[in-house]
């Protein structure tokens, strides 16, 4: 089992942060104007599933983040931890989407509140988590005291679980194999800081010792991963853009050695990681294969679900 050196002995209650925006217009073409949140999976819209496993898990409230004039709440079926955030147009890509959501949540809870949490951001597209796979890795980084904490999961265990879909992976050498990043991140609500007010309409959002150009260049990374996910080697990309957006140009470099020889291990990984404008960052090592089961495309129903998309509606 993979360890990480960050403890720390607070035990801090979770909230869930889910992203619910987006389209499922990649379906059909009947269906650009359909939530992705409600693309039917058995009958059912998928991102119920998420909600229903998350209302069951050890979370203490659920954040779902959601277009304007999407309405999702009149569709799902929230239980009581629920709350939804509306983002408006301006706020409409996925990184200001996540910091408008974020913003929100400090509103609701407050600095001193917040510091007291743990924030594990989540998609809407995962119909097979079930509460025992949230629990697991909240379990897992209860305790731990870094800024963000990323999970990773063995490659073989996605292989074994599901042969027909592939899954980038980046070998470890400390540990002999393949390891692929999971859509599940941890953010320590110590490092959001809410601002006073300033100009109507600006984001009063930030991360603890950033500036507003570093946030900036940090969005746009994540802008960009819409445009990677559907790519080869999407992991190794996603680690290059987030320094790049960073502006570590010579931790690029180091990465690419180290990858090209095989060299790369999780420490160093966790190393530039930290480098990145006074981030803590962690990992866990997660068993829990549901969460790469997400559906992205049509033929992820055949692939994850053993049926066509059209037959599961």
């Amino acid at each position: 089992m993979i360890q990480d050196i960050h403890r720390s002995c607070i035990i801090k209650s979770t909230v869930a942060l889910v992203l619910a925006g987006g389209f499922a217009g990649e379906f059909s073409t009947g269906y650009t104007s359909l939530p992705k949140a409600l693309l039917p999976v058995f009958g059912r819209p998928i991102s119920d599933y998420v909600l229903q496993a998350l209302e069951q898990s050890d979370v203490e409230k659920i954040f779902i983040v959601q277009d304007e004039g999407a309405n999702l709440q009149k569709s799902l079926t929230p239980g009581s931890k629920c709350q939804f955030i509306t983002r408006n147009k301006d706020n409409s890509s996925l990184g200001m989407g996540v910091f408008f959501a974020l913003e929100k949540i400090a509103e609701f809870y407050g600095n001193v509140e917040l510091s007291k949490r743990m924030i594990v951001v989540v998609p809407c597209d995962t119909p097979l988590v079930t509460k025992d796979n949230f629990n697991q890795l909240i379990g897992k980084v209860a305790g731990k005291n870094a800024d963000v904490t990323i999970t990773i999961i063995a490659a073989s265990l996605l292989e074994k679980r599901y042969p027909q879909k592939n899954y980038r992976s980046i070998y470890l050498a400390d540990y002999k194999a393949g390891y692929t990043m999971q859509n599940v991140i941890f953010v320590n609500g110590e490092f959001i800081r809410l601002k006073p007010p300033e100009e109507p309409g600006k984001l009063r959002f930030s991360f603890r010792g950033w500036d507003e150009k570093v946030l900036k260049r940090v969005e746009d990374g994540i802008n960009s991963i819409e445009n990677l996910r559907h790519q080869s080697l999407f992991h190794d990309k996603l680690f290059m853009l987030w320094l790049l957006t960073k502006g570590y140009s010579s931790y690029i470099l180091r990465f690419m050695l180290r990858l090209a020889f095989r060299s790369l291990t999780m420490s160093k990984v966790i190393e530039y990681l930290d480098g990145a404008d006074h981030m803590q960052a962690a990992y866990i090592e997660s068993e829990e294969v549901e969460f790469s089961a997400d559906i992205d495309r049509p033929e992820d129903f055949q692939m994850l679900l053993g049926t066509s998309w059209k037959t599961s509606e």
